[in-house]
């Protein structure tokens, strides 16, 4: 049987018997295609969410857009003829190349220079760019888990296990690189590089001189992308309104400086942090909440610009201001400048929601600068508990302050819902609380009496402002508006906490509320989609569908689990993803003779037993709070499930004979995983809690047993 799976390297024209190719080729294509499809996913993923925000919902659209594109290219590999492995690892290093491409594109057509795309567009453009890469990168996969049985009988568990491995090295040396060494666009074109000629060199330059040449190229070409700082171009094509000047990737976001005219300015995830000429925002972050304290004399601001709040903080008697910013490259770029203050100041490398919560110096003001409550990682700082920890910070009387959103004049309903759930959390710690309408909303608490008097205030204490003065603002017209906002607050709604963190939600919804036509076409999108996959899914491999939505929305739970008990460390996420990926070749790869006669439905029924009884522990789990305890408990919490997902993988594609099965099982895996994102991470943590959508991993599993297990001989 003579198969043009790869040309013969003494004669380009003979093609290789299948029994002469041997293990390592496939096993090292294999290796490859889950390393670069990890590689550019993941990076891929960085741009979409510095672009979009990264709240949940756009976070599942990318995964959902990913995992769906996959399954529909590794489904049309189980029905097609095309087995040229040449060609298709061809198609695959060019699609990557299509992909980054379509990225510049569509942000140019659908966004304006530093536009947050509403969710249709960051729907339209997340699909459409995923889509050439994706499809190859599942169409790929299948033809080659096809390529490894027919050449040296690999069960698709196994070629599952290699690529997955490939995946995981990927993994880890993206964590390493990511954190400072280099920058997303680097890094992205390296890869696409390296796969390019990866199939060069192995599928078409055959000849000893070649091979020679094309490797010194590729070189070249490697190290002049590494030293000529790539990134600065992709960032213009990226924000086109701006004149770049430099950007630098951190583990946490993109830093960009720019300039528009002559107006200096930095942007964080491309979204403006900074600029020379903000009095007004400046003015309103720190003078809201620091009027109302009589002599303060020690302040935590978290995030937020230092320099820029530094004018504000020197008009008053400190003597000292903690500032607490989790990105090294927003604190390396202040400790570069000479900065000059009255008052000593402490800059802490730190997750605040960590910091805050260990008991350490009193302060008289803490100041909350993060973002809205629009992910769940940013969600921990707008919860009861942690409005409990800030509390435990304060002196007798001391202030709070926040803003979980804009300061819209017109309160929708969903918005409503937002500021109440923040509001109602904050109220049952603080004795008063009285909201500020400004450029953003703002929340200042204190068990003190409270006043919205700035302008009284600021005369009285000789504070010359530009903004918050009595040249500009009247206190009349400052409370009335605090007022009208009073009156719109539901006590009913319910408080955000750990367990219910349903400010994430309304955040959600109100994100979609500002256009309602939108908002319907997006849900019924998503359910169309889903629908469909659902409805493509045979029944005997419902039960890795719900396998694979179950460990997605696991890992989904791992990763916040993380954040409340050790902190937001971007090491410590790659590590649970590793875990997962890890467990999932592990279990895909393994051959457990023991096990070989025990039914398909039981192996399913330990995982439900596993998220069950997980469920009940969750407490427990909670109550840990070293780093060292608590991130073993996890990371052995992620494996055990991915370990038996990946072996039912196994299982179920273990008779296999032609590559069509594995095809079936592996795009409904892919599927499932899709549903179990968006599921659990946009519409049940938030909505239900944590401990009943753990509870529904279990359900999903039992669904699993019962619609796809009852009519099959397992």
């Amino acid at each position: 049987m003579m198969v043009w799976f790869w040309k013969n390297p003494g004669n380009e024209h003979m093609p290789y018997n299948l029994n002469t190719i041997n293990r390592e080729d496939i096993s090292t294509n294999l290796f490859i295609t889950g390393f670069v499809s990890t590689s550019v996913q993941l990076l891929l993923m960085r741009e979409i969410m510095n672009i979009s925000g990264g709240y949940e919902l756009i976070t599942g659209v990318f995964f959902g857009s990913w995992l769906i594109s996959s399954a529909a290219g590794s489904a049309v590999a189980g029905k097609c003829n095309i087995n040229d492995i040449r060609k298709i690892n061809l198609a695959f290093s060019l699609s990557q190349i299509i992909s980054v491409l379509l990225l510049f594109v569509l942000s140019r057509l659908f966004l304006e220079s530093g536009e947050s795309p509403g969710f249709i567009k960051g729907m339209i453009i997340t699909f459409i760019m995923l889509l050439p890469f994706c499809f190859f990168s599942g169409f790929t996969f299948i033809k080659l888990t096809s390529a490894a049985r027919t050449l040296h009988d690999y069960v698709p568990g196994k070629s599952f296990s290699i690529e997955t491995t490939g995946g995981i090295v990927a993994g880890v040396l993206l964590t390493v690189l990511t954190s400072g060494l280099l920058n997303t666009g680097q890094i992205l074109l390296v890869i696409i590089i390296l796969s390019l000629s990866y199939t060069l060199l192995t599928f078409y330059i055959s000849d000893r001189h070649g091979k020679l040449a094309a490797r010194v190229i590729f070189t070249v070409i490697t190290v002049i992308v590494i030293i000529s700082k790539p990134d600065v171009f992709m960032r213009q094509m990226l924000m086109p309104g701006i004149e770049v000047t430099g950007t630098k990737d951190t583990p946490y976001g993109n830093i960009t400086k720019g300039s528009y005219g002559e107006e200096k300015s930095i942007y964080y995830n491309q979204r403006i942090l900074s600029w020379q000429d903000d009095a007004i925002e400046r003015e309103e972050n720190i003078h809201y909440a620091m009027l109302q304290a009589e002599n303060p004399e020690k302040v935590i601001l978290i995030s937020g610009s230092l320099i820029s709040c530094l004018p504000e903080l020197m008009k008053y008697n400190l003597k000292k201001v903690i500032y607490v910013e989790r990105d090294p490259g927003l604190t390396q770029d202040i400790k570069s400048k000479d900065i000059s203050a009255s008052f000593s100041v402490i800059i802490e490398t730190e997750d605040a929601y960590r910091f805050i919560k260990r008991q350490g110096e009193i302060v008289d003001a803490v100041i909350l600068l993060l973002p809205p409550p629009s992910t769940l990682a940013l969600n921990r700082y707008y919860t009861k508990e942690f409005f409990q920890d800030i509390k435990s910070r304060l002196s007798p009387g001391g202030v709070f302050m926040c803003s979980p959103g804009p300061g819209d004049y017109y309160m929708s309903p969903e918005s409503v819902n937002l500021y109440s759930s923040v509001f109602n959390s904050i109220a049952d710690v603080f004795r008063n609380i009285i909201p500020v309408a400004g450029n953003k909303l703002y929340f200042i608490a204190s068990d003190s009496v409270l006043t919205v008097n700035f302008c009284d205030a600021a005369d009285r204490k000789g504070i010359n402002n530009v903004y918050v003065s009595s040249d500009y603002m009247a206190d009349d017209l400052i409370k009335r508006r605090s007022d009208e906002i009073l009156a719109v607050i539901d006590s009913r709604v319910k408080q955000n906490t750990i367990a219910f963190p349903i400010s994430c939600f309304y955040y959600q919804s109100y994100h979609l509320s500002r256009d309602s036509s939108a908002k319907n076409t997006a849900i019924s999108i998503l359910i169309l989609v889903f629908v469909f996959s659902f409805l493509a899914v045979k029944r005997q491999n419902f039960l890795m569908y719900f396998a694979a939505s179950s460990l997605a929305g696991f890992e989904i739970v791992m990763l916040l689990i993380i954040q409340l008990t050790v902190g937001h460390m971007y090491q410590l996420s790659g590590i649970i993803i590793a875990s997962l990926m890890t467990g999932l070749a592990a279990g895909s790869g393994s051959r457990i003779k023991k096990t070989a006669d025990i039914p398909v439905k039981a192996i399913a029924a330990s995982l439900l037993l596993f998220y069950a009884l997980f469920a009940f522990i969750l407490d427990l789990i909670f109550s840990v709070s070293a780093i060292v305890p608590a991130t073993t408990i996890i990371v052995g919490s992620i494996f055990i499930p991915s370990f038996i997902t990946g072996y039912l993988f196994r299982r179920l594609t273990g008779k296999d004979n032609n590559g069509s099965l594995a095809a079936s099982v592996y795009s409904s895996d892919l599927a499932g995983s899709a549903l179990g994102f968006i599921l659990i991470s946009a519409v049940m943590i938030p909505v239900f809690g944590i401990k009943l959508s753990i509870f529904l991993l279990s359900g999903l599993i039992f669904a699993g047993i019962l619609f796809g297990t009852n009519r099959n001989k397992y």
